[in-house]
């Protein structure tokens, strides 16, 4: 009696520990554990504690890895970046620990659209597994726009201009993005408000037009002749155009140097 008191005791001890016990980063699941088979139960309960827990890893952790490293790489480029990840959709069993993302190189970091990101997971410092990410990119940018209409050859101010955002699909935008490419420049057409500004759509201002009057300069070495003329055409400075000399009729070759001035070689 006092051996079979002294097994039924042992039993009952291992029964009672083994639903307590709770590892660091494990799972321990005693439920199904029984006063029949103690031994092989035993053994269960120590086959349960080799499981690590699990953690999920969703979308939105991905997401979120893949906006922080656009926004570093492209941070001199757009003012907001969008993601969105289309694949994978479910959340994905990672074991238990501090996760740390790397989003790896696969080329082109200057594609808009539709990527495929590669994403090396870490956790608690181990290296895990790589995840192919499958993610819509997009991007604004702040474009440069007129507050009011533009005419054709209306030289720009500072005051006409403002920034707008506007969404871009790829790198190799048209759009200018600084106020100091346009300002001091003409319309080179009709520029609505609000329409945001291409490089084409503007020019350097003309400094002489058809039908004024200037002056001609003839220069070699120190010495410097001067005359008056009349343009033959509109021109803007650094261009060269016609004119005729007022005193001899004839017709020559200037380069625009500035309003209402023009050179000649001779």
């Amino acid at each position: 009696m006092m051996r079979i008191g002294i097994v039924l005791m042992s039993l009952w001890v291992g029964w009672v520990s083994g639903t307590s016990v709770v590892l660091a980063g494990t799972r321990v699941d005693t439920r199904t554990v029984t006063l029949v088979k103690a031994g092989h139960e035993i053994r269960s309960v120590e086959k349960e504690r080799e499981k690590p827990a699990m953690q999920e890893l969703n979308a939105e952790l991905l997401q979120g890895a893949i906006h922080r490293y656009l926004e570093q790489a492209w941070s001199q480029k757009v003012k907001m970046i969008t993601v969105a990840v289309l694949d994978p959709v479910e959340p994905i069993s990672v074991p238990s620990g501090i996760i740390e993302f790397q989003v790896l190189s696969a080329g082109s970091d200057d594609g808009l659209g539709r990527r495929i990101f590669p994403v090396s997971v870490a956790v608690s410092g181990k290296a895990w597994k790589t995840i192919q990410v499958l993610a819509d990119v997009s991007a604004t940018i702040e474009a440069i726009v007129p507050t009011r209409l533009l005419r054709t050859e209306e030289v720009i101010d500072g005051v006409d201009l403002k920034t707008m955002r506007v969404r871009i699909h790829q790198w190799n935008h048209p759009f200018v993005t600084d106020r100091d490419e346009v300002i001091g420049k003409s319309a080179a057409r009709p520029l609505p408000p609000d329409t945001p500004l291409r490089p084409t759509f503007v020019k350097f201002p003309l400094i002489v037009k058809k039908g004024d009057r200037v002056m001609i300069e003839a220069r070699r070495g120190g010495l410097s002749i001067q005359t008056y003329g009349i343009t033959k055409s509109s021109g803007q400075v650094g261009q060269t155009i016609m004119v005729a000399n007022l005193d001899s009729g004839r017709e020559l070759r200037a380069k625009v140097v500035a309003p209402s001035l023009v050179q000649v070689d001779f």
